[in-house]
């Protein structure tokens, strides 16, 4: 009766322990921004979509190409 008693505590703790680290895993993992932070960072990107082509930094095609993954990513991870 005893060992019966051990194996299930020692799967129960086993199990809370996996479920830990996969809890850990994944909220390490993401990324959670406040809504400041977010308005900023969209800020960011306006603005640089806006004025960076005038200051010259890289060409029209690779502005382009930028300013397109910017947006993306805005619309994938800073719209709520």
């Amino acid at each position: 009766m005893d060992t019966i008693f051990i194996i299930i505590v020692l799967l129960l703790v086993i199990a809370i322990v996996l479920l830990s680290l996969s809890l850990f895993y994944f909220i390490k993992k993401s990324t959670y921004l406040t809504k400041k932070e977010k308005d900023f960072l969209i800020f960011v990107i306006d603005i640089y979509e806006k004025y960076s082509n005038e200051l010259g930094m890289q060409s029209e095609e690779q502005h382009k190409k930028l300013c397109d993954e910017l947006n993306k990513i805005k619309d994938k991870h800073l719209k709520e």
